[in-house]
């Protein structure tokens, strides 16, 4: 009985890759790019850290528009599916401790808002 193989090309110089399992291929690649391609990973990886956008908001970029008031925060908030915001809304209350109690104010009213927003859709 034949088995299917799998087969790929690198992105960067166009080499071809085949094993019979999609985790085989997917292992061949990934050291590949490893090996050869180093500094294009790491670039690649930076660009995602930093890519705190409206849509994608990071951390800092919360606590910052909770410190400027609701209205800005809720702003920025107000963009974001369930997803997304179930990690943030995570790593956001892991500073909720250390928030002025104004702050965390904000951030209580923004969850319940958020919330019943989310359950709408």
């Amino acid at each position: 009985m034949k088995t299917r193989m799998f087969t790929a090309k690198c992105s960067q110089c166009g080499h071809r890759f085949r094993a019979y399992t999609r985790a085989g291929l997917l292992s061949n690649i990934r050291e590949h790019m490893w090996k050869y391609h180093r500094k294009w990973m790491l670039a690649r990886m930076k660009a995602g850290r930093l890519a705190g956008t409206a849509d994608n908001p990071t951390v800092g970029m919360v606590l910052t528009a909770i410190a400027q008031g609701l209205p800005v925060a809720l702003a920025l908030i107000r963009l974001l599916r369930k997803p997304r915001w179930d990690k943030l809304e995570v790593a956001v209350s892991s500073f909720e401790p250390y928030m002025k109690p104004e702050h965390r104010e904000i951030w209580q009213s923004i969850k319940a808002v958020k919330n019943i927003d989310i359950r709408r859709r």
